[in-house]
């Protein structure tokens, strides 16, 4: 398996967001995570890409522990080591996220340039490559403000793909998406799958989860019920 969470519990004060939920995902596996709104779904997400500390549980990522439970207490991987399981699992934001004084080729190359992956050159190259992939050539110094939805969509997967994640997460890919846009997201998505990646999937599109998950997780009132 390439993600797994074991009894991950977390709580905004005295509210109780979800509690000690297990599951896991396996290499190339796209899994959906649904519920009503409020249920949690994107404070999972944010837990599981580090962007949320959980309060107890682990979550393992190739292996690697992002945090696990020591002696009833939380611990999270040292700094060395946070980059590293980083790089790992991407996500990709509801609201897309794209940095508007930056052109598409610098909002896919500025943060493996910045982790020095590999030559510049190289790292320009494999843009190039992501961006004829998802149907985006011509676009390298278009801003975000020049793109319709469905391109930012396509930029946001294709910035996430750059460090080669072995996870990716997606929050409400299909909101505010027309019809052929939805569908030619969902063909992507099948295609990372198919490449190998981990699909996590986060939405309240019943249809969409119907035609693409392998696997659906519910969440409700704090727990989850597996598919």
């Amino acid at each position: 398996m390439v993600l797994s969470v074991e009894n991950l519990s977390k709580s905004f004060g005295k509210n109780k967001v979800f509690s000690d939920i297990s599951f896991s995902v396996n290499q190339g596996e796209i899994v959906c995570i649904r519920g009503k709104s409020g249920e949690g779904k994107t404070t999972l997400l944010r837990c599981l890409t580090g962007l949320e500390d959980a309060d107890k549980g682990s979550i393992k990522i190739n292996g690697m522990y992002l945090c696990k439970e020591e002696n009833g207490h939380i611990k999270y991987t040292q700094k060395t080591e946070l980059s590293a399981i980083r790089q790992e699992i991407g996500l990709v934001f509801q609201s897309f996220n794209l940095f508007p004084h930056m052109n598409v080729m610098e909002n896919l190359t500025e943060a493996p340039i910045f982790l020095k992956k590999d030559p510049v050159e190289t790292i320009k190259k494999r843009a190039e490559v992501l961006l004829n992939r998802l149907e985006l050539e011509g676009k390298e110094n278009s801003y975000p403000f020049q793109l319709s939805g469905g391109q930012k969509q396509r930029v946001a997967i294709a910035r996430a793909c750059m460090l080669n994640p072995s996870v990716l997460c997606f929050d409400e890919p299909t909101s505010a998406l027309d019809e052929q846009t939805r569908a030619q997201i969902s063909k992507i998505i099948k295609d990372l799958a198919s490449q190998g990646i981990a699909i996590i999937i986060v939405t309240h599109d019943n249809s969409f989860v119907e035609e693409i998950a392998q696997r659906i997780i519910t969440m409700k009132d704090g727990a989850i019920t597996i598919d």
